[in-house]
């Protein structure tokens, strides 16, 4: 079987490693193209025999062309499954559709409502109409697949759930890592680090976290705030919020490749999103054990039972985000448990092999019909 992933941008990361090296190590012919013009993902260089192409689309005056480019590399190389990821990579991927009948087209949907928050009328109904046209649907959670029919009045009853997977091994906490990088931030010994991974865009909930630390670090002298994420549109709100605090009390650091050794340099995780489809960076947080306080968006209830491995609150509400932290400040034992219980539960359902299984399953089954 040969499956082509086609992605907007870039293929780095980890989701895009763990499934792309999993399904050629289970004997799958796997192919990358990318719509922008970009380089092969540093993990390549140890995926014999995964082959990268880049459409090089630096407009959207060429999609027309970038369709006709990928029709003609799904016949000539035989492509079974296209397995499209993101915005444009879908409505391009479903398009081919019309010129190479022979490759069934996948949708991944990554998201919930972030096309209605930021995009424009013409982006939603783009949105529905591929999720509506390609050969199948996949989403990553049971609350994305909900949002699907409920919201975008999606109407198809065949949407998939296929879980994330993760490798919790290069997850695990490093008391040596830890050390170096809360001195590198300016930690000391002794504070309380509150961390959030996530890219600087509207509706991850940067300023409500930074609107609740007011009151945490009235209450809590010793904490600290530390942001990790790629810069982007809300960066500069985001430091206008943080420059209302004392110098070193908000650290925020842009993209970097050591998110598991700074997931070690934190002691409570919190994820204030507005809007997710997975909350994937809360599997993470809790695989490297830690206690995790997080919002009810997305999959998040999929993967936290409130109060045994997880604190779940409210989206878009401070002063639910200042209690929690509080809860699990003043409560050793309970913030200990939670973390130890968090760490087994992601760890037992959340495997990369589980979403390599699930996916190759799905395709398998697609190319018998």
């Amino acid at each position: 079987m040969h499956v082509c992933h086609f992605c907007d941008t870039s293929f780095e990361g980890e989701f895009f490693r763990l499934m792309i090296t999993g399904q050629a190590t289970k004997g799958i012919q796997v192919s990358l193209v990318e719509l922008a013009p970009g380089a092969p993902p540093t993990w390549l260089a140890n995926a014999p025999g995964v082959s990268y192409r880049s459409l090089n689309c630096t407009s959207k005056v060429h999609y027309p062309l970038a369709v006709r480019k990928l029709a003609r590399f799904l016949n000539k190389e035989s492509v079974d499954i296209l397995h499209t990821h993101l915005f444009f990579a879908g409505i391009i991927g479903v398009l081919t559709k019309w010129l190479q009948r022979g490759t069934t087209v996948v949708l991944m949907r990554h998201h919930t409502s972030v096309v209605r928050m930021l995009g424009w009328g013409i982006h939603i109904a783009a949105d529905k109409w591929m999720a509506e046209n390609a050969d199948h649907v996949i989403t990553v959670s049971e609350a994305a697949r909900k949002y699907m029919r409920e919201v975008d009045g999606i109407r198809r009853a065949d949407i998939e759930v296929v879980y994330i997977g993760f490798d919790f091994e290069n997850l695990a906490r490093d008391p040596e890592k830890r050390e170096q990088l809360r001195g590198e931030f300016g930690f000391e010994a002794d504070d309380i680090v509150l961390g959030y991974v996530a890219t600087y865009v509207q509706g991850k909930g940067h300023l409500q976290l930074l609107d609740a630390f007011h009151k945490i670090a009235a209450d809590i002298p010793n904490a600290r705030i530390l942001l990790v994420g790629s810069p982007a549109g809300m960066l500069g709100e985001i430091r206008s919020a943080a420059s209302e605090f004392p110098p070193g009390s908000v650290v925020l650091e842009g993209w970097r490749d050591d998110v598991a050794a700074c997931l070690s340099s934190m002691d409570i995780f919190i994820q204030p999103s507005l809007s997710e489809a997975f909350s994937r960076v809360i599997i993470e947080a809790m695989g490297a054990g830690l206690p995790v306080i997080a919002t009810r968006v997305g999959g998040a209830e999929e993967v936290i039972e409130d109060g045994v491995n997880g604190i779940l609150i409210p989206p878009d509400d401070p002063e639910a985000i200042y209690r929690a932290a509080l809860r699990l400040w003043g409560d050793s034992e309970l913030r200990d448990a939670i973390a130890r219980r968090g760490m087994i539960s992601v760890r037992e359902r959340f495997t990369a092999d589980q979403m390599v299984d699930r996916l190759i399953g799905l395709y398998k089954s697609w190319v018998n019909e």
